[in-house]
Order: C-alpha cells, then structure tokens, then sequence
C-alpha cells in the first residue's frame, strides 16, 4: 500500500508539471524585446559583447570594441570600462567620444609618450558585465590605470532586462537566458513553467515599478534599491579587488542623467551613496554631475543628448575632468614605483 501511495503521488506530481507546462505555453510570458539582428552577439560569460563591424561609424577594432587601432606597445594604457555612455551612443565620430578625447589629452600631458586609451564600453552593460570583462579580456591588456565609469541605470537596468537578475528575456536583441548556467539554467530556457515560477518569486512586476532611476533620489530607499545599491557595490569592491591584485589604480567616473542637472544640490543623493562608499574603499572618483552643471551654463548648450547620454560636448568636458585626474594619478604612481613617495 505504502509504495502504491508513493507511486501514486509521483504520478499525480508528474500530471501537474505537464499541466503547468501546458498552461504556461498557452499564456506565454510577453518580453519587451525580442530577437533581431543589432550592434552585439550572444556571449556566454558577458551576456553579449559588441558584433564586429567592419566600417563605418560603430566599426569595431582588433580588441572587438569601438575604439581607433590598438596601439599595443604604448608607454602609457588606460582601460576604460563602460557602458553606452562610453560607447558613444548618438556620437557617429568615434573621435569626438570621451575615451579618445581622453587619450589625445594625455598624451599632450605626457610630451613624448605614446598614449593607449582602450575604450571597452558597451551598450547595456552593468557593472558585473564590466567586472567580468576586466577579468576575463581587461587585465591581459596591462593597463596602467582602470576607469570604471558608472551610470545610475547601472542600478536599475540588470533586474529589468536580464534573466539572471528576474528581468525579461531579451535584450538589444539577444536571449539572456543562454548566460544562465547548470540546471537551474536550462530549465529556465526550456521549460516556460520553471520561467514563470521563478518571475513569480521575483515579482517582476513590482520590480518594474521600483526600479526607476528617478527614484534613487528619494529618502529612505526602498528595500529594492538598497538591494541594488549592495549588488553593485559587491561588484565595485570585486573590480578593485582584481586592480589591487595587479597593483593597477582604479578610478570611478560618476555620470549623472539629465533631470539632475535641473537641481543638482537637491537631486544628487546618488553621487552621495557612491562616493561615500568610494571614499570607505580608498577609491578616487570624478563626479560629471557638477562640472556638466558648470559647462551648460558658460556654453548655454545641453551637455546630454536624452536622459544619460553625452553630448559632444558633454563628451569634452568629461574628457578634460578625467584628464586632470589622471595625469596625477599617474605621476603620483610613477614617484611610488621611483620611491619617492614617503
């Protein structure tokens, strides 16, 4: 009697499954996005990486990324690790991107030494994609400093758009569930039951409404945000972690999105959380927010083209910031490894 109880309860667990697969496929989840051919491919470590373009204004080089011919025996080299911000969403010249600003820059800092900024952003990214670049391509570069620029949907984007994270399938065109590895991964992918439990124990949707930038500015945070925040601080300490491993400087480029510009005093609780945080980690940091605020008004010219990307001009005035911080980042690491510093 027991075993035929046994039998009989897996039988019947068995029906629900098939049940509730059948059910879920009727009334499938409905993603945002959805496949189509775009700027990246698939990529099982970083979720995607940029699709190689042969020409024109998102052409792609040696490394993979949209940035001028690598120079590989440069005396100096900075990785500059971003997102579409980075990338230069809108800017078709790739020269006019602050990555390559940047470089031209330096270079006339540094008379006579040869200048390698790698621009390693990519649209959509998030700060664990970009952890997982510097560890995996990034360090193999030698790069004498790390720029890690941030953005505030780096907080809230993951949970929206990557199935790691409990947001929708695709993104920019590519699955994002074939990043989910093991088990747990391929159920994901192919049974649409296994999908809609495990969004229903992520709640999705109230995701959905909590994470908005926007509401990063508001006092107290809700329990989503702060989860946010302690993910992408997780992965901050993780990148400087790798950095102190090669005795590598890490610098964190804050950029701010365009409504706080309108009022920067009472709008920039974000820049405060994250460098508050920067500063308990001994990271040194260039906030955009206040020096784009400066430029707007001698320039009476907007510094971003929509919510979070630069302007060509708002590209410059990042390039000189980053620029004057650098140029002493390095001197100060040049007289450390003379032994002049103290």
């Amino acid at each position: 009697m027991r075993g035929r109880a046994i039998g009989f309860g897996i039988l019947l667990a068995c029906l629900l499954l098939v049940l509730g697969e059948g059910v879920a496929r009727l009334f499938p989840h409905q993603d945002r996005d959805g496949p189509r051919t775009g700027l990246v491919d698939a990529d099982p470590q970083l979720v995607w990486r940029l699709r190689p373009v042969a020409s024109g204004p998102g052409k792609t080089n040696e490394l993979g990324l949209r940035d001028t011919p690598y120079r590989h025996h440069a005396d100096v080299k900075v990785l500059v690790l971003g997102d579409s911000v980075s990338w230069g969403d809108s800017v078709p010249d790739v020269h006019q991107v602050y990555p390559q600003r940047l470089e031209r820059l330096l270079e006339q800092r540094m008379p006579g030494r040869v200048v390698e900024v790698v621009n390693a952003g990519v649209p959509g990214y998030s700060t664990f994609q970009e952890r997982r670049y510097l560890e995996r391509d990034g360090l193999a570069l030698s790069p004498d400093l790390i720029v890690l620029q941030f953005c505030l949907n780096d907080l809230v984007e993951p949970y929206l758009s990557i199935a790691e994270y409990g947001g929708d399938n695709y993104f920019l065109g590519v699955d994002t569930r074939e990043a989910l590895q093991g088990v747990f991964g391929a159920l994901v992918r192919h049974s649409r039951a296994v999908e809609a439990l495990v969004r229903a124990r992520q709640n999705s949707g109230r995701k959905a409404l909590a994470f908005q930038v926007e509401k990063l500015t508001e006092v107290p945070l809700s329990q989503e945000l702060q989860g946010a925040w302690s993910d992408v601080t997780g992965e901050i300490d993780r990148i400087q972690a790798r950095a102190q491993e090669h005795e590598i400087p890490l610098l964190l480029l804050i950029v701010p999105y365009r409504f706080q510009l309108d009022d920067p005093a009472g709008l920039r609780q974000p820049q405060d959380y994250l460098i508050a945080y920067a500063r308990h980690i001994d990271v040194p940091y260039v906030d955009l927010l206040p020096h784009l605020v400066r430029a707007s008004v001698e320039a009476e010219a907007s510094m971003l083209l929509d919510a979070s990307h630069l302007s060509v001009a708002g590209h410059a005035v990042a390039a000189r910031a980053l620029a004057e911080r650098i140029a002493v980042m390095l001197a100060d690491a040049t007289e450390e490894s003379a032994g002049y510093a103290p």
